[in-house]
């Protein structure tokens, strides 16, 4: 299961992430949430691990259309799409504003407790995602450039020019692509 390892983990944009980067088109068995213990993994790996003790087995099916429904945010035709899917999940889940002492000063807390359990989930996850929408714009949401990988991201990069969901897939092209290149020149 591919897991956010930068400065974002833990964040609702990462869980949000994650989660959706759990359908693998590289593997032979694409779902890589096989039950309760790949969820919780997911949950406890972004330190929600009493989101993670609230959830049971029929929770994985609720995770699997929660997937569903944050993917869709990558594959919108346009902004007002993502932004309209964006609302409709924050309508759903999100609960009054509320501000909380964190450890840089106050926030604005928009998603329920952790005890509350896949819906706090959904709302942080959701969340995450708005705010990547409000400060970097729908246009940095992207999906991997390196065929078949189909893993989403947000491009936090200053130059806007990511393609790829990691410096695996990354490397992974530009290997293939050197080989090609290699391939094509004349033997002297």
């Amino acid at each position: 299961m591919p897991l956010t390892r930068d400065e974002t983990r833990g964040s609702g944009l990462a869980v949000a992430i994650d989660l959706v980067n759990t359908w693998d088109e590289l593997n032979a068995e694409p779902d890589l949430i096989e039950g309760l213990a790949d969820v919780r993994f997911w949950l406890e790996w972004h330190g929600l691990r009493t989101a993670a003790t609230q959830l049971g087995e029929d929770d994985v099916d609720r995770v699997r259309m929660l997937r569903s429904r944050l993917d869709q945010v990558f594959e919108a035709r346009d902004e007002d799409e993502a932004a309209a899917l964006l609302n409709e999940l924050a309508r759903e889940y999100g609960s009054p504003p509320q501000l909380e002492r964190t450890a840089e000063g106050w926030g604005l807390r928009t998603w329920a407790d952790e005890r509350e359990g896949l819906n706090a989930v959904a709302a942080y996850a959701t969340a995450g995602l708005l705010a990547a929408f409000l400060d970097l714009g729908w246009a940095r949401f992207g999906r991997c450039e390196g065929t078949p990988c189909r893993c989403a991201f947000v491009d936090r990069s200053r130059n806007r020019a990511r393609r790829y969901c990691c410096t695996l897939c990354a490397d992974r092209i530009a290997q293939a692509q050197y080989r090609e290149r290699k391939r094509a020149r004349p033997t002297p």
